[in-house]
């Protein structure tokens, strides 16, 4: 139970992989538990509080690429992650939260369907 919303990711993005092997798709390590140390050094080089997930780089017609922040049973959004979504849905790129492999599938479709 402890690492379901990564075994969720892993699911998504191996799955991603099998159907679109030449798009990109790309996870930030910015959650997890870490020592303060470590913490310090990740946020030194650019780690970001509420950053989603996975990005997948690819344009469509509307927006730059897609950004998906993964969730496990009722999680919701931070509040750093809701201001990162703001801000990124400014800058012209689509986010999405997705609970489970559907909700997956369904984003990714719908996305390079645009």
């Amino acid at each position: 139970m402890l690492h379901t919303e990564e075994n969720i990711q892993m699911d998504c993005v191996s799955w991603f992989k099998l159907q679109f092997p030449n798009i990109l798709i790309h996870h930030s390590p910015n959650g997890g538990f870490r020592n303060a140390r470590e913490a310090a050094r990740f946020k030194k080089m650019g780690t970001l509080s509420g950053f989603p997930d996975i990005f997948i780089g690819y344009a469509n017609s509307k927006f730059h690429g897609l950004f998906i922040e993964m969730k496990a049973y009722s999680n919701k959004l931070t509040k750093n992650q809701k201001d990162v979504f703001e801000y990124l849905l400014q800058q012209g790129y689509f986010c999405e939260v997705c609970y489970c492999l559907d909700d997956f599938i369904g984003a990714v479709n719908n996305y390079l369907k645009q």
